[in-house]
């Protein structure tokens, strides 16, 4: 039977009162301490524990955001992926908020989601308006700006195709990069997942790639549609999509 917090919780989150549901949560800290809130999240839906995490506001500390696990952070962004309304900057926000957080490793956190399914996609969906970045950086292992540092185009396309990705010599250092946001993310994940970085690269290229035929088939006369897709896939897992970044 599920601890009584947990029912409560859950009810305050139906009845859209997130604020009280996370407060009825929270009083376990004071009663039982943190471990005892750290289990019962097990028995809190990844639906219900994503309405409180994604309400993340930088101007309070969240309890819940600094003590769940890499586990059920994992779960409950994938559901962000399916099912919520997509907000980069809210996901990013979102995302940041927990695996930044004083006294944890990001890289267990980033780990959870490279090994859940889909979990490749939240991280293309995070760093997909960072394309030039990405592409910048796979080359060079830094992020300078576009016109410092842009591969010609036929190179860009030979360096980009490879499967595997070494970290290119005389890059940037994690010191250099410790935003907690999409840079330091990005370079902990080069580094130490590099097959999953290329998957993510994939993916985030081919969605560019999409967007730029989308937007190129719409300027076409003679479209009625005007030249929208119907019916195509977002892609999907990393050994579906073509070789890009």
């Amino acid at each position: 039977m599920s601890h009584p917090a947990i029912i409560k919780a859950s009810a305050l989150i139906h009845a859209g009162d997130i604020s009280a549901a996370e407060a009825a949560l929270t009083e376990l800290v004071d009663t039982e301490g943190d471990n005892a809130l750290v289990e019962i999240l097990d028995e809190l839906a990844p639906k219900d524990l994503l309405a409180i995490i994604r309400e993340y506001d930088s101007a309070k500390e969240s309890v819940i955001n600094l003590l769940v696990t890499p586990r059920q952070f994992a779960e409950a962004v994938v559901m962000e992926h399916m099912y919520a309304e997509k907000n980069r900057d809210r996901l990013r926000a979102m995302i940041n908020s927990i695996i930044f957080r004083g006294e944890v490793e990001p890289e267990e956190f980033i780990a959870a989601l490279t090994e859940k399914n889909m979990g490749l996609e939240v991280l293309a969906d995070y760093l997909e308006d960072r394309y030039d970045e990405l592409a910048i950086f796979k080359v060079h292992g830094s992020f300078l700006p576009v016109e410092e540092a842009r591969v010609p185009r036929e190179e860009e396309d030979d360096a980009t195709r490879e499967d595997q990705f070494e970290v290119p010599k005389g890059g940037v250092s994690l010191d250099e990069v410790a935003d907690k946001d999409w840079m330091e993310l990005t370079w902990r994940l080069a580094h130490h997942f590099p097959d999953e970085f290329v998957h993510v690269c994939q993916i985030v290229s081919g969605r560019h790639r999409n967007a730029e035929t989308s937007v190129a088939a719409a300027d076409e006369p003679g479209e009625p549609d005007g030249g929208r897709f119907s019916g195509q896939d977002e892609p999907g897992r990393p050994d579906a999509e073509e070789s890009a970044l």
